[in-house]
This record gives structure tokens, sequence and C-alpha cells, in this order.
């Protein structure tokens, strides 16, 4: 059957060596369909241009040009094209065929959609966004409907068929507006040229409407539509998701401005933005890492504390010397027939000795973050929340970690004093390592402060699995 004769084409058809199998989606532009790739032997789906616009010559020679340039962006966030040509005077191209659902049945079946899901999968879409966006490639149609989520949790962003490349010479055509008037930012209603911060817009409103569950706007006059679009700022979240973050209420906000300039200045910064909002992965330090690391920390200090004691012994040296003159010595000699001279020297050294220890310690991590052991064996402390802690709450816990740091500044002449410490000391470390193994990996320390001790991380960890649902391409 001649592709031009029908509005769908029938079970059978071939177009290249694709054999059509049945309908996947329709819209005003184009037909998806199941097909079969023959040579392959494997599923695609298979967008033919519609037959009403088919004979535009200017507007078949977009769609061929900008299926290549959708063909020539590879990311796992994207579906991917494997073919473009015409069949009958139909323009077609094949792409990567990807079971599962939409955001746009997503938001209608799970509404309200839990936040930190609705975060991962927004985040996804960005990420492949601003990947087609790297190579010169705007969306221009994005909206629920077009954003997969696989039975993996995968999101691809489908369907560049509105698509265009941002090096192309832009012709607009009188009287025509491309998209769908629910999701269209105010450049593309005024026929302006558009770039990456039209899909910003876009994914800013199928945002809202995944944790609304309803398009920001949804008048079903057109005409409200394009002015919602152009002149009314995107209503507030708080009122259907009274639990939005004030970040992410902001985030979309600035998505969503009617004036390009204000918007984010690329989906990489969105992207960026959303995985910044979502919960660390956290994976905890094993006991001998954390073992290993104090180690370290501790060969620090004793280096440092061996360099200090190099220097009262130098100091003592100095001022027993011949060189202090007869006055001076004769004054130090009264000194230290009381013991003046030793006191001040072992207050000085102690309190010198419980600076390095604290500097060693919780200087270091309250300044870079990590101690020099952590850095060694990639460890780093972080609140439940996977932030980084405040620095009361570093203190706290090298307190709880050493509290022999008041042995520097109990004097030898108080032994009983300093053998109570000591023991403290001795009973810190074995609870920290009791608490371990009964606490899910966390120390005393740990759960006094709210804090964890985690191998070091830079990204989010991945998003969970979705449960598994057949859909459409």
């Amino acid at each position: 059957m001649p592709a031009g004769d029908s509005p769908t084409l029938a079970e059978g058809t071939t177009l290249a060596h694709y054999s059509i199998r049945s309908v996947l989606g329709a819209g005003g532009m184009g037909t998806v369909y199941l097909a079969e790739d023959t040579a392959l032997e494997r599923p695609v789906a298979v967008k033919v241009l519609n037959h009403e616009v088919a004979g535009d010559a200017a507007f078949t020679d977009r769609f061929v040009r900008e299926a290549r340039a959708a063909a020539r962006v590879s990311h796992p966030n994207l579906t991917h094209v494997y073919f473009v040509g015409t069949s009958e005077g139909r323009p077609f191209f094949a792409m990567e065929y990807c079971p599962g659902t939409t955001l746009e049945e997503i938001a209608r079946r799970e509404s309200p959609v839990p936040l930190e899901r609705g975060i991962r999968l927004l985040a996804q879409a960005a990420r492949g966004l601003a990947a087609a966006h790297g190579a010169g490639v705007v969306h221009r149609d994005v909206k629920p409907g077009n954003l997969l989520v696989l039975p993996d949790g995968t999101v691809k962003v489908a369907d560049f068929g509105l698509a265009k490349s941002l090096a192309a010479d832009v012709v607009a055509t009188a009287g025509r507006i491309m998209g769908t008037p629910t999701y269209m930012s105010p450049e593309q209603v005024r026929g302006r040229p558009v770039d990456a911060r039209t899909d910003v817009y876009l994914l800013g409103l199928t945002a809202w409407c995944l944790f609304a569950g309803r398009p920001p706007f949804a008048s079903e006059q057109v005409g409200e539509l394009i002015h919602d679009q152009m002149n009314t700022p995107l209503p507030d979240l708080e009122g259907p998701r009274p639990d939005l973050p004030p970040a992410l209420g902001e985030l979309l906000s600035r998505m969503c401005e009617k004036d390009p300039a204000k918007r984010p200045a690329s989906m990489e910064e969105v992207a960026r933005r959303l995985e910044g909002m979502l919960p660390r992965q956290l994976n905890p330090g094993s006991l001998v890492a954390r073992g290993f690391a104090a180690s370290v920390d501790m060969a620090l200090f004793a280096m440092l504390l061996a360099a200090g004691v190099g220097v009262f012994l130098g100091l003592r040296l100095l001022l027993q010397g011949e060189q202090v003159g007869q006055v001076g010595g004769a004054a130090l000699e009264a000194m230290d027939a009381g013991g003046t001279v030793d006191l001040l020297l072992s207050v000085l050294a102690g309190l010198a000795s419980a600076a390095v220890l604290l500097l060693s310690q919780f200087g270091l991590e309250a300044w870079t973050g990590r101690t020099l052991g952590k850095w060694m064996l990639n460890l780093q402390v972080v609140r439940e929340d996977g932030n980084r802690p405040a620095a009361a709450a570093l203190l706290l816990r090298f307190l709880l970690r050493y509290p022999m740091v008041a042995l520097f500044l109990v004097p030898d002449s108080l032994p009983a004093a300093r053998a109570v410490l000591a023991g403290v000391q001795a009973l810190a470390v074995g609870a920290g390592v009791v608490t371990f193994f009964f606490s899910s990996g966390r120390t005393l320390s740990d759960r006094l402060t709210g804090t964890r001790v985690v191998y070091r991380f830079d990204r989010q960890g991945p998003a969970p699995p979705a449960e598994p649902r057949a859909g459409r391409s």
C-alpha cells in the first residue's frame, strides 16, 4: 500500500529494511510505529512524517536535516537514531525502541510523585538534553510525553521531531507555531529564535507537572494558553506540594522566567542543581580503613610533637647556657632554684602539644574536610544526609575521640589525674570499636555528633530501579 493512501501504515509495510508491526503513538507531525529491523533482527521505533505535511518541501527537508542532527548525538539519556530516509515521498527515521512509560503517565498514576524520585528523573532528562545542546541540537518539544522511563529507571529523551540545529539558519513560517501550546516557551509562541534556554523553560514546565500532577497552564483555549506562556508567572507549587524544598521551587521559577536571559544559562547547570538536591549515596568506611587513617594522623602528630620537643630542649639549653651573662645568669639560677623555669617551659610545651593535636586533627578537618589519614584512605566525614558537618560537630568529634588532649594541660606533678585521662582515652577507643560493630558502622563519636565516616564521593548515586511496566516509545 502506498504510504500516502492511509493515515497509518498497515502491518507488514516495509520502509527500507524496516517492517511495520503496530502503532505506538501519533501526533500532529508524525506517527511512531513499532517495527522490526530485518537486517539486524531487532525491534525499533520508526517515526513517519504525516502525509498532511509531507508535501511541504521546506518542512520535510528540515525534518530530515534535524533527524540527522539528532543521530549525531549519543548519550545514555537520549534515544538513539539509527537511520534517516524517505519512502514513497514520505520522510521517516528509525530510532531506539524504548519499552517503558512516560513522565506524563507517571505524573497521572503516581500523583503526587515522591520528591526524590521526581528529582532523579528530571536530573537524567537534564543530562540528556545537556548532551544534545553540547552537540548543537535543541529539542524544542520537551514535555512529559516525550520523556520515557525504562523498566530499569533510565530516562530517555525522545521525539526530536521538532529539534533544530543551533547552527542552521532559522526561517519563521508566517502563521505557523511549532510545538504543543501547553509546553511552549514565550519565544516560541512569538516566533522568535530559540536556543538551549528554550529547553530549560520547557523542562521547568515538565517538572511542575510532574510534581503537581497537572500542567501549570491548562486552559482549554489556545489563546489563553499562549497568553499565559508569554505573561503569567509560573504558579507557586506550595499549594499542591507543601513538601517542596525552597531550593527546588526557586530553581523551577528561574527555569520558567519569561525572559530567557534570566533562566539558568545551560542545561548542565540545571542538572548539577537538581543532582545537588539528592541525598548522597553513602558508602561507610571500614573499621580497618578508619583505623589506618587514625594511625597516619597520630604519626603526623608524633612527628610534629617530636619537632616541638626539640624546640623545647633547645630553649632549655639556651636558658642554661653560659652566654646569658652574669646578671642574667644569677636571675636564672634564682628562678631555677624554685623550678620556675621548668614549670614555665612545661606549661608552654603542654599548650603547644595540645595546639598541635588540635590543629592536625580538628583544624585540618574543618579547613579541608579531611585529615591527612582520611585523605590517604579516600575518606571523609559527612552528616547523615551526606553534606559537610558544621565546625561545632567536628570539634565535638575531636574531643570525643581525643580526650587525651587534656593530658598535655595536666602537669607531671598530678600523676593520678594523668592516669585517669589516659584511662578515659583508652575507653574512648574501646567504645568506638564496640559501637562500630553494633551500630551499622558508626562509632560512638559518630552517633553523638550525627556524623559518619564514608568513602569520598563526587557525584550522586544511581537512581533506584523503577517498577517494570509495559508502555510505549
